[in-house]
């Protein structure tokens, strides 16, 4: 009789995630779900997730969950919390505590869940249970010095913590200078499908600008630096959820007279459109003004589609100049089009070879690894010093 992977973890003190997972949109969501997944490969993992994540006020996009997923439900998980209300914040503390759990690990990117995983955390940490945070922004992209104060308190009630970039880690330190933190690069997202090579190209080089828009992700820097490329076969698309500042972009595109250089498509993109917009692409922009991080890099690497980005935050520690991409400036809209217009087309194929070889050490098992292995070696070495006192 064979055993399911269940089933052999059976007797481990699990290990409880608690954050937002498939069905819910955005690259934090899918980030947990192929963490979760990746570490229930070695782990009895557990999931308390949302069955509410953001109010309408918050999140102003058309739903907080992908419409092609409506009746996903991940498996092992309890969608229970609600980001509002207090009373199932405590059950799932509860919960987690009665589960007898190896840790917990929180995945962290938003002021807007502190209170909540805050009191949870500061909850398992009074009945001594470990705490990890996985930090995707230490503080808010549109960062003030109230919501520096929040992450500072939520994280306060951590044990350990995960970054995907120095620049993260950096800004940990600076909140919490004892803390114990792990850098580990974004992985590779695996799990979209292969295009179907759907979508017409329009020029000899395909731009692409994907994701959530927002002020700091630059995109008015890069219509300016398309503006400056009329006499080039250059098109480019913008794909992604406009949170505000739709109508001034429009007006921007026509100001500068690049009507007939750009398509806008605001709105989510299920993953299968998604995989037709990469494929298309020959590379994808990231003109952002500030970052720690990004997950659309990985995503591109998954299609093969090297980046230009910007040297600001973690950016330029996934992206090697001239072999997997091209860096440039922020806010340098002149050296952004002479970067553009530098672009070998069609794109060398040991830049691509560069991306394949840098997917391949950007796995999901080698995260659950280090968190499950790497951290408690450390709890370990920490324990048996503690026993030996002070030398």
């Amino acid at each position: 009789m064979t055993s399911s992977k269940e089933d052999i973890h059976a007797d481990v003190a699990p290990v409880i995630v608690i954050g937002p997972v498939l069905p819910f949109r955005g690259g934090i969501a899918q980030h947990t779900t192929m963490l979760a997944r990746a570490v229930k490969i070695e782990a009895n993992v557990h999931v308390f997730s949302f069955k509410r994540l953001y109010p309408k006020w918050l999140y102003p996009g058309s739903s907080d969950r992908d419409s092609d997923l409506r009746d996903h439900h991940e498996a092992g998980v309890d969608y229970s919390l609600d980001s509002l209300n207090p009373m199932t914040w405590h059950r799932c503390a509860k919960q987690v505590v009665g589960m007898q759990p190896a840790f917990a690990l929180f995945p962290w990117w938003t002021f807007f869940l502190g209170p909540c995983f805050a009191y949870i955390s500061a909850y398992l940490r009074k009945e001594n249970v470990e705490v990890i945070f996985f930090c995707h922004n230490v503080s808010d992209h549109e960062d003030k010095t109230w919501k520096r104060l929040i992450a500072k308190w939520v994280l306060g009630t951590g044990s350990r913590f995960v970054v995907h970039t120095k620049l993260d880690r950096q800004n940990l330190i600076a909140l919490h200078p004892s803390a114990e933190v792990v850098v580990h690069p974004h992985p590779i997202y695996e799990h979209f499908p292969e295009p179907r090579h759907l979508l017409p190209r329009r020029a000899k080089l395909e731009l692409l600008f994907y994701g959530f828009v927002r002020p700091y992700k630059g995109l008015k820097v890069l219509l300016r630096a398309l503006s400056q490329l009329r006499d080039m076969p250059v098109f480019l698309t913008v794909a992604g959820e406009f949170w505000d500042g739709y109508a001034s972009v429009v007006a921007e595109v026509e100001t500068l007279g690049i009507t007939n250089q750009i398509e806008i498509r605001p709105g989510y993109h299920s993953d299968a459109d998604t995989a037709e917009l990469f494929e298309r692409a020959d590379v994808v922009v990231l003109p952002y003004l500030s970052a720690t991080g990004s997950g659309v890099i990985p995503l591109a690497y998954h299609y093969r589609r090297p980046v230009i980005a910007t040297r600001v935050g973690g950016l330029p520690d996934v992206v090697v100049d001239r072999e997997t991409g091209w860096l440039v400036d922020s806010g340098d809209a002149l050296a952004l089009a002479q970067t553009i217009r530098d672009i070998p087309n069609p794109v060398e194929p040991k830049m691509r070879r560069a991306i394949e070889e840098m997917s391949q050490s950007l796995s999901w098992s080698s995260l659950a690894h280090v968190i499950l292995h790497e951290f408690r070696s450390a709890g370990a070495r920490q324990n048996q010093s503690q026993k030996a006192g002070p030398v």
